[in-house]
This record gives structure tokens, sequence and C-alpha cells, in this order.
């Protein structure tokens, strides 16, 4: 179905951000990356930007990666796993996708399944979030950190 979109506004933004994350989706695979996909986006009535966050697959950045997580979970409380979580806030269901390290303040990105929208959150209010009864899921792993 198509519109006619006149102004930006959440209801716009929401049918936009779907589509562009479907097209994002497919040079994903065209391009076998891990990951690709829209962040936030700020708008007014005549303008939108947006961010997108792109991942290779990679077999020495994943290393990299899974290290550094795992070294700032160490640092911060959190459980070594802790990317790929679930947990419950406000009646939403929110997934742990990704750890942004510079970012100091706000280093972790949670996708709420609700909205499809992405939120920044402190180390140490997830500690909180996963410390609760409202956590739904920590992935399970069989390895041990290195």
């Amino acid at each position: 179905m198509q519109i006619n979109i006149e102004q930006f506004g959440p209801q716009e933004l929401d049918i936009l951000r779907k589509e562009i994350q479907s097209s994002l989706d497919e040079i994903k695979s065209r391009h076998g990356l891990s990951q690709l996909s829209l962040g936030t986006i700020q708008f007014n009535l005549s303008s939108f930007n947006a961010k997108v966050f792109g991942k290779v697959q990679n077999p020495v950045t994943e290393k990299y990666e899974q290290n550094e997580a795992i070294f700032f979970a160490t640092r911060h409380g959190l459980p070594h796993n802790f990317i790929g979580s679930e947990f419950l806030l406000d009646g939403s269901v929110y997934t742990i996708t990704q750890l942004v390290t510079s970012r100091p303040k706000y280093p972790i990105t949670a996708y709420c399944e609700e909205d499809g929208r992405t939120f920044k959150f402190t180390a140490q209010r997830i500690k909180e979030l996963l410390e609760t009864a409202r956590v739904i899921n920590i992935p399970c792993n069989d390895e041990e950190p290195t």
C-alpha cells in the first residue's frame, strides 16, 4: 500500500522504518553482513535523519568483539553472555543487541520488540534489569570465557 507522506510524525516514521529495515535486510543478505540495522531516527515535520549500523561477518572481528564483551561484562558485573539477553521493561520485551564501548555513558543497545525501536542503556541499568525477576532469557553458552 502506497501513501503520500505530507509531513513526518510517529505514524509515518513507523511505516518508513519497517520499509527501510526490510530493504536493509535485503542488502545485508546480498553482501554477507552479520548486521545492518536502522538506529535512531530524529525528525521534524519536514525532514528526518537516521543512523544505520552495519557489521561484517568475520571470525577475527567476532573474536575481538566477544573478548571485548567479556571484559566489559566482568568490569560491570554483568553475565558474560549478556548480549542477546531479553528482559521486560514497562510491559515491553527488549533484546540486548549491541555493545558500543565508544559510547561510555550509554554503551548498551536494546531492541524493543513491540515498536521496533532501539534504545541505549547504561551498564548499571542493564545490570539492575538482569538481576531482577524481569529477565526473560539470558542465552546459554557452554563455553567458558577465555
